[in-house]
């Protein structure tokens, strides 16, 4: 993977993949295209790990020196498109990384989840910078729903329980149905309907990935991800235009 300002990090304790990527604005997957070598469920303390950072870090000045660093972080403000699709791309890694871990029985499952849910705070406080305090929280509940639904729809295929599958499939699309009636009422620029239809297809597209991986269907598993990607891009691009023209045609800056 080429990167001009590549940054060699050396692992400390309590360090994930998740937080290398906060700290260095940058996402999991691009860390783990960095080191192919490396096992990113099982950070080592004092392991070297190569990072390319985002646009929007900015390296620490060492002292003594005043001079720009190359990278600029457009005085905190940032670029809301590349903001929202490096926060939904982690979301789907971070998914993608519990349910590897579920289904091969791995220990760090409850670092996954506390990541995930820190991940859904990341994406609702992208939505409030134009949105009330009350909005911001009941979009975080229900990302955090989300998640937690998630999880147990891969115990569920796991276990062979078809009737509860089904029946967490429904409450996954209930809720889904209720992150987009939120989002469409508080930005109008967004429609009700292609919201719901987008939310709904990372839905299938993941219920998809869980059982292709639990069946051991690993090349299947893998392309499904990847159209995960692609269709969580195409979200987030929509989530940040929405935004930008609202904010633009409100007169907000």
């Amino acid at each position: 993977m080429n990167c001009s300002n590549s940054i060699e990090h050396t692992v400390e304790a309590g360090d994930t993949l998740y937080k290398l990527s906060r700290q260095y604005k940058t996402t999991v997957s691009s860390i783990i295209l960095s080191n192919p070598r490396i096992n990113p469920y099982n950070l080592q303390i004092g392991m070297k790990i190569e990072i390319c950072p985002g646009r929007e870090y900015t390296r620490p000045e060492m002292p003594g020196n005043t001079g720009d660093s190359g990278i600029s972080n457009n005085n905190g403000k940032g670029n809301l498109k590349e903001l929202m699709r490096m926060a939904w791309l982690n979301h789907t890694y971070l998914l993608r990384m519990l349910l590897v871990s579920m289904a091969a029985d791995l220990p760090d499952q409850q670092e996954l989840v506390t990541a995930l849910i820190d991940n859904a705070e990341e994406i609702a406080d992208l939505f409030g910078r134009y949105y009330p305090e009350n909005t911001v929280h009941s979009l975080r509940d229900l990302l955090v729903r989300h998640v937690e639904l998630t999880g147990g729809l891969i115990t569920q295929k796991k276990e062979g329980r078809a009737k509860d599958t089904e029946e967490q499939v429904r409450r996954l699309n209930e809720n889904a149905d209720r992150i987009a009636e939120l989002l469409a009422s508080a930005t109008p620029e967004y429609e009700e309907s292609v919201l719901k239809e987008m939310f709904r297809m990372h839905v299938d597209l993941t219920g998809q990935e869980i059982s292709e991986r639990l069946a051991g269907n690993y090349e299947k598993d893998l392309q499904t991800f990847w159209n995960i990607q692609r269709q969580i891009i195409a979200m987030a691009d929509y989530f940040a235009n929405g935004l930008e023209t609202e904010a633009k045609e409100s007169g907000l800056r």
